[in-house]
């Protein structure tokens, strides 16, 4: 990054860089996901129509975004679920993350993942789309999202099904492709109109975008919310 970069990002995070604090921590194993709770002060999360997301400073210049989840309003805390299995900035940062921490981020703003009225809601992506999906099914309330999450590891995808309230499938890596994987799922599904909601690896999502339009009968909706290449 060159000097006038770095001075104008300095500028940039003094005038709309905000604290979130860290209240703890918690590695899944092996330590390739992370669940950080933060006590966020001043933001108002009753408002939160759609799934949000979070510009956090990973590094010096360095910003990602994460998904606010499993948020309570009237304490202003959240979890973010961070998928560190790819060796990168934010997966350093959040494994270097510990309770009482401090956090910089530059606000928080709407996705345009939210619940559609009388519409059946269908999840499907890689890890790094847990905390986005389990946004969703907060807002639309329990039972009313499905789906499939691809998780590599087995311990994993029994700490998600144990830990989880939710509607949503864990399921295993059978094959390298994740869209094989998610595909296989979804040829034991009824897919004919509701929404489809896609999350994850930017080239998985555009890719089942085109399968999934290309269905015989199928009438709905599909939303697309890339994260990593």
């Amino acid at each position: 990054m060159n000097i006038l970069k770095k001075k104008a990002l300095v500028i940039f995070e003094k005038q709309f860089g905000k604290t979130g604090h860290v209240l703890d921590v918690r590695a899944w194993n092996p330590s390739t996901f992370y669940e950080i709770d933060l006590h966020l002060p001043g933001v108002d999360m009753s408002k939160w129509q759609s799934v949000q997301h979070m510009k956090c400073k990973v590094a010096n210049g360095v910003y990602r975004d994460y998904t606010p989840a499993h948020w309570d309003a009237e304490t202003q805390t959240c979890t973010l679920y961070v998928d560190a299995a790819h060796d990168g900035d934010g997966s350093k940062w959040a494994a270097t993350l510990k309770p009482k921490d401090d956090i910089t981020y530059l606000g928080i703003s709407s996705t345009f993942t939210k619940p559609i009225a009388s519409a059946s809601l269908t999840c499907l992506g890689d890890s790094s789309a847990i905390g986005h999906f389990l946004a969703l099914e907060q807002l639309a309330g329990k039972g009313n999202v499905s789906g499939a999450v691809v998780i590599k590891e087995e311990e994993h995808r029994k700490a998600f099904m144990s830990y989880f309230d939710s509607t949503l499938e864990a399921i295993p890596q059978k094959m390298h492709n994740n869209i094989d994987n998610l595909q296989e799922w979804l040829r034991e599904q009824s897919l004919d109109g509701g929404a489809i909601y896609l999350a994850g690896n930017v080239p998985m999502v555009v890719e089942l975008r085109k399968i999934i339009k290309a269905l015989p009968g199928f009438n709905g909706r599909v939303k697309v919310q890339g994260f990593w290449w």
